[in-house]
């Protein structure tokens, strides 16, 4: 009997695994044939339980027999290691709490290794939904959002928005908003927003999670204590204070672990900077704007005004690839607490491309620019 039949043979004696436990079995083999394809010159380190992969003759891959029976044995009794490490978990089992969660996500990101050679773009799609609230009234958009950085220079990054349906939740339909159909290009350094340069806190963060969080927490004070004496505020408690602090940290993490231009390496550090904080909670079930469902991280922080922001990271549950992130809004009116969502962004692609698109000659500045 040859290797291949001997694995089937096993393979079909025993009882199939749940569909969650096999995904996540085959996510892990995938990244370590890819990993050894790569050949980029960056060995892995070596991990507890790691499964060897032999390259046969003439370039093919695959498993020695006794390995893939393991495999098999493990799967089933659903005891193969997420990754080696005190974060490892057994496949099938849910984290247990959000730092839990945010953790896996963090050594997910870490993971990623996209790097565009010369000439090369890491390509981001995304399905935005953008809310707006005027005298007009509230209506959401849907937004197609892509964008192609060249290798190692975020200033040259380009971006097109296909703008999609506008719904009306209250009031009348708006005036200034781009009718369905509508393609816009922006160019880095474009607009006054700079939604494609490189997050500025991103440039110089230290790779520990704890170093990461006190330092923007030391910002977040210095800022607060800015803006207080600039309104000429003198009579705030320390509590008001340590709310706006709180708001301010909170905010500035989420930000650079949704936004689509923080390098992977800098998204992991944050992840892990955002597992030590207290208002970390886990959601079982979360749908992203493209419908996917996932398990969400949520941070809540009060606002002094009695309200307060929300927002939610969401992870695919087998892998902990981030899949999106929403925000809310919960603003005091007549005595109780109206909740209204800010934003919402779903991640659908990202890769190395080889080109990007040429912008028409024709094409003006965006609406909002």
């Amino acid at each position: 009997m040859n290797e291949l039949d001997a694995i089937k043979d096993y393979h079909d004696s025993l009882p199939g695994p749940a569909p969650q436990v096999s995904a996540r079995a085959w996510v892990l083999l995938v990244e370590e044939v890819e990993a050894e394809r790569a050949g980029n010159g960056h060995p892995r380190p070596t991990r507890s339980r790691r499964l060897p992969l032999r390259a046969f003759p003439g370039g093919r891959w695959g498993m020695r027999a006794g390995v893939a029976v393991g495999l098999a044995a493990a799967v089933t009794a659903g005891l193969v290691l997420v990754r080696g490490g005190h974060d490892s978990a057994p496949f099938g089992t849910p984290p247990a709490s959000a730092a839990e969660l945010l953790r896996h996500a963090a050594s997910a990101a870490a993971r990623e290794n996209l790097r565009p050679g010369p000439g090369q773009f890491v390509y981001i799609d995304q399905k935005n939904v953008t809310f707006a609230i005027g005298s007009e009234g509230e209506y959401t958009q849907d937004v197609r959002r892509e964008v192609w950085m060249p290798a190692g220079d975020s200033s040259k990054s380009l971006t097109r928005s296909t703008y999609g349906q506008t719904h009306i939740t209250s009031g009348r339909s708006p005036e200034h908003v781009q009718s369905p159909g509508t393609v816009e290009y922006q160019r880095a350094g474009q607009c006054h927003d700079n939604r494609l340069g490189l997050p500025t806190q991103a440039t110089d963060l230290p790779a520990d999670p704890d170093q990461v969080l006190a330092r923007i927490r030391r910002d977040a004070t210095a800022f607060v204590q800015s803006d207080q004496r600039r309104r000429g505020e003198t009579n705030l408690s320390q509590n008001e204070i340590n709310m706006r602090v709180e708001k301010v940290v909170a905010s500035s993490l989420l930000r650079l672990a949704q936004d689509p231009l923080t390098p992977s390496q800098t998204r992991a550090t944050v992840f892990g900077s955002l597992s030590k904080m207290p208002i970390a909670t886990i959601i079982a079930d979360l749908i992203d704007p493209a419908g996917r469902h996932g398990m969400g991280a949520s941070l809540r922080f009060e606002t002094p005004d009695g309200g307060w922001e929300r927002g939610e990271l969401i992870f695919e549950p087998t892998t902990y690839r981030f899949l999106g992130y929403q925000s809310w809004i919960g603003r005091p009116e007549g005595g109780q607490v109206k909740e209204t969502p800010s934003a919402s962004m779903a991640v659908m692609t990202v890769k190395v491309v080889d080109s990007m698109p040429e912008v028409p000659k024709d094409t003006g500045k965006p609406m909002f620019c």
